[in-house]
């Protein structure tokens, strides 16, 4: 989730599909994009579920105990450059393919999935 939405990132056999749950908090959008995640890998998708949350939640969704969740690490800020763009707009890119970030941050989960945490308050006032 990105606080607050969450972004699953499935790669189905024909192409690629990207999928955003956003709602209040409390909503639900977390369950509801876990669940979703869960059932499109039962089906045969390989899903990439990104929690970018500032409580992240998703990994335990995705069946990982909440012991495994605490010991997930965010992916670092370095992975990423900014650029200016021709409108002088700074924009964000990866610096790296995503199949390296995938590859060295994320963490299988049940029925198919991978989660990627994208960050986590470090303390108080932090985000």
């Amino acid at each position: 989730m990105c606080s607050p939405w969450a972004t699953g990132w499935l790669t189905p056999r024909e192409g690629s599909m990207k999928i955003a749950v956003a709602g209040k908090g409390g909503s639900g959008k977390t369950t509801v994009a876990g669940t979703l995640a869960r059932l499109l890998g039962r089906r045969g998708h390989t899903v990439v579920a990104i929690d970018a949350d500032t409580n992240p939640n998703l990994a335990v969704t995705l069946g990982l105990s909440r012991d495994v969740a605490a010991s997930v690490q965010p992916v670092p800020r370095e992975v990423m450059r900014e650029q200016v763009d021709a409108a002088g707009q700074t924009v964000r890119t990866l610096a790296v393919p995503h199949e390296t970030v995938i590859a060295r941050y994320g963490v299988p989960a049940a029925d198919n999935t991978t989660l990627l945490l994208m960050g986590r308050v470090a303390h108080g006032g932090a985000g």
